[in-house]
């Protein structure tokens, strides 16, 4: 026969982090448009509210960097990519915020 007595549940709720994450936005990395482009192109990205730091980076299929972009505003930002300097192809390109890396995401540029 079991009794409940003896058992104890404890349930723990770390309500600090959840009042710290509640207000804030999670940083996201959207699919640029139009994909593909031919000469310009938009990429969205959101930025958390307490970020202190956040850059978009665009490499090239060998891993060589051609960009970086210091994202200043926080909330929903627009970025547009010129194409112009570059090569037809596939290019990625990679959100970082406050040193962590959150998505890296495909554009095909046609020309």
């Amino acid at each position: 026969m079991c009794n409940n007595k003896d058992k104890q549940l404890k349930s723990e709720t770390n309500t600090e982090i959840f009042e710290d994450n509640k207000n804030q936005l999670n940083a996201i990395l959207y699919q640029n448009r139009p994909n593909p482009f031919d000469s310009k192109t938009e990429i969205l990205c959101t930025i958390p509210l307490n970020a202190s730091s956040a850059q978009l980076f665009v490499y090239n299929l060998e891993g060589m960097q051609l960009k970086k972009i210091e994202i200043l505003d926080k909330g929903v930002t627009s970025i547009i990519i010129d194409g112009s300097a570059l090569k037809a192809g596939m290019y990625l390109y990679t959100l970082v915020v406050d040193n962590l890396e959150i998505a890296t995401k495909r554009m095909i540029l046609t020309k």
